[in-house]
């Protein structure tokens, strides 16, 4: 049996952004109807993002949660805010053409300053800081790949550097990888402390936002969209899903566009002053090259937070013994490091990979897809959907508006995530032991 999204306790979970996030909203659940401009079904940093710069523009408001504000994706998250798209920069023009492709390259790459604009702007506390983003490269081959990546950026003048192993472990505290690169440009962010902003933000500008909300069905009602709740009913003109792994059936086939894949995050209790001395002094996060990968950064009060990949199947709770094991394989000096606590999250994969943008129906449209890399984007992209309202022309947005394209099987398609999730443990397992035959 696998874990679904649903299946998750409504608790919000137990992240290192608590401490720092700012007083839960405690805003009310929807009991009345409204009448607005525009509706939004989703309360994480997309749909935050778009209620904030749709009712800076003059728009009426609704926002409905089905739990509370930044309950999903948008506080568990690993934090970081690269300055790129996780494919590369040719890769996205492939994808995505000669027009959409570059803006997409422009937008991530202002993705970090973007969000620093805006919390300078709404006065977001977030814990911002820019220190760079390590790649770290755990084969020849994916070395070769970081290569190609700082030489691109270097060759238009921007701060990646290539390091070589030495230069790596100084900054790591680790000889483990090969080599790998820094990208100055990109940083980590409090992402529970930047929705609450976001939420708090566009509040005060007039929007409403609700709460413990679950859409549950929408339709069409003459000229407007009715949106329905357990004791509420919004009428709008517009309508914004913005659920990403957590879309359910409100709207025909949207759920079928994405395969909810479920990832695990430890925090250890504060490390030592020695320690912090040598696990990225820089405090830069850091990502490697596995297909499986790992996330790792440092967070103000002391504590590591370290990512380690899908585990979709009900009963495999994780466990601190194999985590600390993947962790000591890394940072040796880590030998006697406590647990602090762990969580779940969900990314929304699909066949694009990426996000994607769907003109549903005249008047309701959906940005979803997100799977890593998310913070900046899902708020540019938010963005896009307030501009895309009030007049902007699809053909002037980032992302372009795609029809839906449902994952075939899809009633299968969480099993098919968990045997590719293996497959591409036991390649990384296979690379692994061929990296540590040459420390």
């Amino acid at each position: 049996m696998l874990f679904r999204p649903a299946d998750d306790s409504h608790e919000p979970a137990r992240t290192p952004y608590r401490v720092r996030g700012g007083d839960p909203l405690g805003l009310p659940s929807l009991k009345e109807e409204l009448q607005t401009d525009i509706a939004i079904v989703g309360g994480g940093i997309t749909g935050c993002s778009a209620a904030l710069h749709a009712v800076e523009a003059g728009a009426k408001v609704v926002l409905v949660e089905g739990q509370s504000i930044g309950w999903g994706a948008s506080s568990r998250n690993a934090g970081h805010l690269p300055a790129a798209t996780k494919h590369e920069p040719e890769e996205v023009v492939r994808l995505y053409g000669e027009t959409f492709g570059p803006r997409i390259i422009d937008a991530s790459e202002n993705g970090p300053r973007t969000i620093e604009a805006i919390a300078e702007r709404y006065g977001i506390e977030c814990e911002l800081m820019f220190p760079g983003i390590i790649t770290a490269a755990h084969t020849a081959e994916a070395l070769d790949g970081l290569k190609h990546r700082v030489d691109y950026w270097q060759k238009r003048g921007r701060p990646l550097e290539l390091l070589d192993r030495p230069t790596l472990a100084s900054m790591l505290g680790s000889s483990f990888y090969l080599g790998g690169a820094i990208d100055r440009r990109g940083g980590s962010i409090n992402p529970l402390a930047y929705v609450r902003g976001l939420a708090r933000a566009a509040l005060k500008k007039g929007a409403y936002l609700y709460e413990n909300t679950r859409a549950q069905s929408l339709y069409r009602d003459g000229d407007e969209w009715v949106v329905r709740t357990a004791d509420g009913v919004i009428r709008a003109d517009k309508v914004f899903l913005c659920t990403n792994a957590y879309t359910d059936n409100l709207w025909p086939g949207l759920r079928r566009t994405v395969i909810p894949v479920r990832t695990i995050q430890f925090t250890t209790k504060p490390l030592s002053d020695n320690l912090l001395k040598t696990i990225l002094p820089g405090r830069q996060p850091m990502i490697d090259t596995r297909r499986v990968l790992i996330s790792v950064r440092i967070h103000r009060d002391g504590r590591l937070h370290f990512g380690c990949g899908p585990s979709m199947w009900a009963g495999s709770a994780p466990t601190w013994q194999s985590a600390r094991a993947r962790l000591q394989e890394i940072f040796p000096q880590l030998a006697d490091v406590e647990f602090d606590d762990y969580w779940p999250g969900w990314m929304a994969f699909n066949k694009a990979d990426s996000w994607q943008m769907h003109a549903l129906a005249p008047g309701v449209f959906a940005a979803l897809g997100c799977n890593g890399r998310g913070v900046a984007l899902a708020t540019i992209y938010g963005r896009d959907l307030a501009r895309h309202a009030m007049g902007t022309p699809a053909t002037e947005l980032t992302l372009p508006m795609t029809p839906l394209d449902p994952v075939g099987m899809h009633a299968f398609s969480g099993m098919g995530a968990a045997a590719i999730a293996q497959w591409w443990r036991m390649r990384d397992a296979i690379e692994m032991r061929r990296l540590k035959a040459k420390v």
